[in-house]
């Protein structure tokens, strides 16, 4: 049985949750805007997940973002077209396509990404390091419940209805 006190505190949570994830729209708006002003923002992604993985295939890519293949497919294109990826074909399947970071794609995603570092240390200059330390600490523990939950029950499913019930 859930308390009704840790139950508005879970409310309060989405709520903050919610303006955060406005937010990052917001900066991921800036933050594609500051690598190239023709690529949409969801391109950002496409160019992190090649940054921290190294090549990918597109299904790889489309699986890690959780977006579709035609969405995926309009971004690589554009990211292609402005000289930020490669497509080539897979060595283990011709069929398929590997996905690379060119030179001059990493060079604008890590000048972006310093300019936003930047931002976040001056944003940041009120807080203590311990506080900093204490919300990158919670954040990868939730980042680590969602990839647990998801693995026993599925992204984006709801809890089983005994679950439920005993929240209720």
């Amino acid at each position: 049985m859930t308390s009704s006190d840790r139950r508005a505190h879970v409310e309060e949570l989405q709520h903050e949750f919610y303006r955060l994830f406005v937010r990052r729209r917001h900066n991921a708006i800036q933050l594609a805007q500051t690598i190239d002003p023709e690529i949409e923002p969801a391109a950002y992604s496409v160019l992190f997940t090649l940054q921290r993985e190294g090549p990918q295939r597109m299904t790889t890519i489309s699986k890690h973002l959780g977006i579709g293949k035609p969405t995926l497919s309009r971004q690589l294109s554009t990211l292609a077209e402005r000289g930020f990826i490669t497509k080539k074909a897979d060595p283990g399947d011709g069929r398929a396509l590997v996905i690379s970071l060119t030179e001059e794609g990493l060079q604008r995603l890590e000048a972006a990404q310093k300019d936003r570092s930047e931002r976040y240390l001056h944003m940041l200059e009120p807080w203590t390091e311990e506080e900093i330390v204490t919300l990158s600490g919670l954040l990868h523990k939730l980042n680590q419940t969602y990839a647990e939950y998801d693995a026993v029950h599925g992204a984006g499913n709801a809890p089983p209805p005994s679950a439920q019930q005993e929240t209720s």
